[in-house]
Protein backbone atom coordinates (compact mmCIF):
# COMPACT_ATOMS: atom_id res chain seq x y z
CA UNK A 1 0.00 0.00 0.00
CA UNK A 2 1.51 3.09 -0.91
CA UNK A 3 1.05 6.62 2.17
CA UNK A 4 -0.56 9.43 1.14
CA UNK A 5 2.47 12.17 1.02
CA UNK A 6 -0.29 14.18 3.39
CA UNK A 7 0.38 12.25 6.08
CA UNK A 8 3.99 12.50 5.54
CA UNK A 9 4.17 16.23 5.47
CA UNK A 10 2.09 16.22 9.07
CA UNK A 11 5.52 14.76 10.22
CA UNK A 12 7.69 16.59 9.09
CA UNK A 13 5.72 19.61 11.20
CA UNK A 14 6.58 18.02 14.99
CA UNK A 15 8.78 20.46 16.54
CA UNK A 16 11.95 18.86 17.34
CA UNK A 17 13.32 19.81 20.33
CA UNK A 18 17.43 20.54 20.25
CA UNK A 19 19.13 18.07 23.02
CA UNK A 20 20.20 21.53 25.01
CA UNK A 21 16.97 22.33 25.58
CA UNK A 22 16.18 18.73 26.96
CA UNK A 23 19.21 19.11 28.91
CA UNK A 24 18.17 22.27 30.63
CA UNK A 25 14.70 20.65 31.08
CA UNK A 26 16.29 17.78 33.06
CA UNK A 27 17.90 19.58 35.08
CA UNK A 28 15.13 21.91 36.24
CA UNK A 29 13.43 18.81 36.49
CA UNK A 30 15.69 17.37 38.76
CA UNK A 31 15.76 20.34 41.17
CA UNK A 32 12.29 20.30 40.88
CA UNK A 33 12.18 16.27 41.79
CA UNK A 34 14.79 17.22 44.53
CA UNK A 35 12.75 19.97 46.33
CA UNK A 36 9.64 17.61 46.93
CA UNK A 37 10.66 14.45 47.20
CA UNK A 38 10.76 12.59 50.62
CA UNK A 39 14.18 10.27 50.01
CA UNK A 40 16.13 13.40 49.34
CA UNK A 41 18.24 14.66 52.57
CA UNK A 42 17.00 17.50 54.30
CA UNK A 43 20.07 19.90 53.31
CA UNK A 44 19.57 18.92 49.59
CA UNK A 45 16.16 19.55 49.39
CA UNK A 46 16.73 23.09 51.07
CA UNK A 47 19.32 24.03 48.28
CA UNK A 48 17.39 22.64 45.66
CA UNK A 49 14.06 25.02 46.97
CA UNK A 50 16.06 27.52 47.51
CA UNK A 51 17.89 27.64 44.15
CA UNK A 52 14.17 27.29 42.79
CA UNK A 53 12.54 30.11 45.01
CA UNK A 54 15.09 32.77 44.71
CA UNK A 55 15.05 33.41 41.11
CA UNK A 56 18.71 34.13 40.31
CA UNK A 57 20.65 34.79 37.34
CA UNK A 58 21.25 31.25 37.48
CA UNK A 59 17.75 29.91 37.43
CA UNK A 60 16.75 32.34 34.90
CA UNK A 61 19.83 31.05 32.42
CA UNK A 62 18.57 27.48 33.03
CA UNK A 63 15.26 28.54 32.54
CA UNK A 64 15.77 30.07 29.37
CA UNK A 65 17.92 27.22 28.08
CA UNK A 66 14.86 24.86 28.72
CA UNK A 67 11.96 27.01 26.94
CA UNK A 68 10.68 28.50 30.37
CA UNK A 69 9.93 31.37 32.24
CA UNK A 70 11.58 31.92 35.27
CA UNK A 71 8.89 33.98 37.17
CA UNK A 72 6.41 31.28 36.89
CA UNK A 73 9.00 28.94 38.05
CA UNK A 74 10.16 30.85 41.07
CA UNK A 75 6.06 31.76 41.92
CA UNK A 76 4.88 28.31 41.47
CA UNK A 77 7.41 27.10 43.57
CA UNK A 78 7.12 28.88 46.07
CA UNK A 79 3.28 28.57 46.66
CA UNK A 80 3.33 24.88 46.53
CA UNK A 81 5.97 25.58 49.21
CA UNK A 82 3.60 27.66 51.21
CA UNK A 83 1.07 25.53 50.60
CA UNK A 84 2.77 22.36 51.47
CA UNK A 85 3.04 23.84 55.14
CA UNK A 86 -0.22 24.78 55.36
CA UNK A 87 -0.37 28.34 54.01
CA UNK A 88 -3.55 29.17 51.96
CA UNK A 89 -2.60 31.09 49.13
CA UNK A 90 -5.91 31.51 47.11
CA UNK A 91 -7.17 34.20 49.71
CA UNK A 92 -5.73 37.70 49.45
CA UNK A 93 -4.17 40.07 51.68
CA UNK A 94 -7.45 42.10 52.48
CA UNK A 95 -9.05 38.90 53.10
CA UNK A 96 -10.90 38.44 49.47
CA UNK A 97 -10.58 35.22 47.78
CA UNK A 98 -8.83 35.70 44.33
CA UNK A 99 -11.05 35.58 41.91
CA UNK A 100 -10.25 33.22 38.47
CA UNK A 101 -11.75 34.19 35.05
CA UNK A 102 -14.62 31.98 34.37
CA UNK A 103 -15.40 31.07 38.07
CA UNK A 104 -17.48 34.19 38.97
CA UNK A 105 -20.76 32.76 41.21
CA UNK A 106 -22.01 36.34 42.15
CA UNK A 107 -24.34 38.25 40.38
CA UNK A 108 -25.82 36.37 37.04
CA UNK A 109 -25.10 38.66 34.42
CA UNK A 110 -28.11 41.14 33.06
CA UNK A 111 -29.52 44.49 34.13
CA UNK A 112 -28.68 44.82 37.78
CA UNK A 113 -32.08 45.85 39.36
CA UNK A 114 -35.75 44.64 38.03
CA UNK A 115 -37.42 47.39 35.94
CA UNK A 116 -40.58 48.32 38.14
CA UNK A 117 -43.49 50.65 36.37
CA UNK A 118 -44.13 53.89 38.38
CA UNK A 119 -47.92 54.44 38.66
CA UNK A 120 -49.47 57.43 40.09
CA UNK A 121 -52.41 56.47 42.28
Amino acid sequence: MNRSRWINSISMNVRKIDPETKLFTAVLSQAVHDAFSSHVDKLNKQAARNFLISNNENLQTICEMAGRNSQYVSEKIRKKILRENGWNVDIAVDGRRKSYRGTHKGRKRGPKFKNKHLTLT
